[in-house]
């Protein structure tokens, strides 16, 4: 599915942590990431379409910076307040949006991104530029709805594709450069539709590492 038309997710931000299936997810989502990347407190990171800094902020005490990039200004705005509130040092907010190419300094040591690669219609070339920006030996970890119907969405606004075939993301993570892949599960997200009934939404997560360039 293709789709022309931006989520207005300014209009949202304020009341987005309210949501605990959103919390939830986002909790289970970094867990799954530190199961499987070793971080370090070396590592510069950066969490793309970081919304509210729900993920960003569970890497956060890992590494030893992380950058939330989003294309909402009020999204960054919030993400800026629990920064600031809570004494964070080591976060920064980087209103920016790729699709539209800006560029990013090739300084990362990690990048990881949950929930976004849905609303981005080239996929393909969003892989290549992270690939692009991470140093030698840097991880790449995204996380997103495995393959749907159409149906997790109430508001289609935004969204480029129902999720994605595991096998798919693997493949387009080997092609664009990455080595030691793998694609597994994250968590699930459960949502009531509107006649009551309880469907169930897996999550996956694709890890891969960019490779170290050797001198002879």
């Amino acid at each position: 599915m293709q789709t022309h038309n931006k989520r207005d997710f300014d209009a949202v931000a304020a009341t987005w942590d309210e949501k605990p299936a959103r919390v939830r997810l986002a909790r289970e989502v970094t867990a799954a990431i530190l199961r499987q990347v070793q971080l370090s407190h070396h590592m510069a990171a950066l969490d793309y379409g970081c919304g509210s800094g729900l993920v960003t902020l569970g890497i956060q005490p890992y590494v030893k910076r992380i950058v939330g990039a989003d294309s909402s200004r009020e999204m960054l705005e919030m993400l800026t307040r629990k920064v600031q509130v809570q004494g964070i040092k080591n976060v920064s907010a980087r209103l920016i949006d790729l699709t539209c190419r800006e560029s990013l300094e090739n300084d990362f040591d990690l990048i990881v991104s949950s929930m976004t690669m849905h609303h981005v219609c080239d996929v393909a070339a969003m892989i290549a530029t992270f690939v692009r920006v991470l140093k030698p030996g840097g991880w790449l970890a995204l996380a997103d709805l495995e393959a749907e119907d159409g149906s997790f969405h109430d508001d289609p606004t935004g969204v480029c594709h129902h999720g994605f075939e595991r096998g798919f993301m693997h493949a387009l993570l080997t092609e664009k450069g990455c080595f030691d892949v793998r694609v597994i599960p994250a968590t699930t997200v459960r949502k009531e539709t509107p006649v009551g009934e309880e469907r169930l939404y897996p999550v996956f997560l694709a890890v891969g590492r960019t490779r170290v360039q050797h001198v002879s």
